[in-house]
């Protein structure tokens, strides 16, 4: 009876999500196959994550080493290593697998709400769902192969954004606290896109992930101490401190200001370019944009920001997926010819960026100019133009926040 019960769930799945996620595994799969017949099965980020986790719970400092590369330092928060902890029970390519499967589930997972969320007409348009999956992993399936290589959790990020967007969508603050609380704690950099929270007086969101933050805060104290605890933390900020020294990123503002206008500054473009885009959002909201639709289109876009706000690598523009699937709905919602012309423009140089697709020698001029750093900001550029003259207030979800 259970087993029945259990069938006629499945059965309720939409076809377009089954053919999609039977695609998408079949290609991680395939390229999985490549890398570990090539032996280039080596996922150097995730490495970092193993084995900083078995160093500290061996006892030892995980912050004062590199793991595997030059710029393999261990630099995120001590708690992140107790997500970590049951990947070190078992043999470094067993845990590479489990890894790349998380990855796998987490990219499914943020596709499907992401559609849901944004395509508030999903339910009137079930044949165009897998096109509108197919077009978001087209997007960014070049930051994807990238992601998988290098075995890092940027997918899970987006994985943990989607579910608090859904749940920030549905008004169930606890819930996004949780998600959001723990994608803080695996990536500081993503507190950006908490930013609306505040302005948009999400008081209970934000409350609940203060407690939240406490705990994890609180985290390694069992297995550190009290004093253990507090140096790690220390130590952590004097690793976030150096890891500018050692890593570069030619999308990101530091370089490209320095780059186009020889404006030398760590961090002046990037606060500049962020008080724009907070100064825009208040403008919005004084103008009474206050909308539940709102607060996720911010959100939003200050999680694409992310790639461009610090010095990161390639593979973290996946978090400009949300944003390149907003744009789609709203290109689809004008119809205008011109404007498809300019969001294919940005896609080009953001989507295609590839040694194997456009050669060696273009792909580096590419990277030299910084052409998809500029292409992100382009669509953030380009959303708020739209945001402004074309995207009415929606009649769904229009309830003040």
């Amino acid at each position: 009876m259970r087993d029945s019960k259990i069938f006629i769930q499945l059965k309720k799945i939409p076809r377009a999500k089954v053919y999609f996620g039977i695609f998408f595994i079949l290609f991680v799969a395939l390229m999985e196959f490549v890398e570990i017949k090539n032996h280039k099965f080596w996922t150097n980020d995730f490495e970092v994550y193993y084995g900083a986790t078995k160093d500290y719970f061996s006892g030892n400092n995980p912050y004062i080493k590199n793991y595997g590369l030059d710029t393999g330092f261990f630099k995120y928060p001590p708690t992140t290593l107790y997500f970590f902890g049951l990947a070190i029970l078992f043999k470094y390519f067993f845990a590479q697998i489990v890894h790349i499967f998380i990855l796998s589930i987490s990219f499914l997972i943020s596709i499907f709400l992401l559609k849901k969320v944004i395509f508030i007409d999903s339910e009137k348009s079930q044949k165009s769902n897998f096109g509108i999956y197919f077009l978001g992993f087209v997007f960014i399936v070049i930051h994807i192969a990238r992601e998988f290589h290098m075995g890092n959790v940027n997918l899970i990020l987006l994985g943990l954004f989607s579910l608090g967007l859904w749940y920030l969508r549905e008004q169930k603050p606890l819930h996004v606290a949780i998600f959001w609380s723990v994608m803080v704690v695996l990536k500081p950099i993503v507190i950006l896109a908490f930013i609306p929270l505040f302005f948009f007086k999400q008081w209970k969101t934000m409350m609940y992930m203060v407690l939240l933050g406490l705990i994890f805060l609180a985290v390694p104290i069992a297995f550190s101490g009290w004093n253990g605890n507090m140096l790690l933390w220390k130590d952590w900020f004097a690793s976030v401190a150096k890891h500018g020294e050692y890593l570069s990123s030619e999308n990101s503002l530091t370089y490209l200001t320095e780059y186009y206008f020889k404006i030398k500054s760590a961090w002046i473009p990037s606060l500049i370019g962020l008080i724009v885009l907070v100064s825009i959002m208040l403008i919005a909201i004084f103008k009474g944009r206050k909308s539940n639709r709102d607060i996720l289109f911010w959100s939003i876009l200050l999680l694409a920001f992310t790639p461009n706000f610090f010095v990161t690598d390639t593979e973290h523009f996946v978090l400009t997926l949300p944003l390149l699937l907003v744009l789609v709905f709203e290109l689809i919602q004008t119809k205008k010819i011109i404007h498809w012309i300019i969001f294919i423009l940005l896609v080009i140089p953001f989507s295609l960026n590839s040694n194997d697709i456009l050669g060696r020698n273009i792909s580096d001029f590419i990277d030299k100019i910084g052409l998809m750093g500029i292409s992100n900001i382009g669509f953030i550029c380009f959303f708020l133009v739209l945001y402004f003259k074309q995207i009415p207030q929606k009649e769904v979800d229009k309830s003040s926040v």
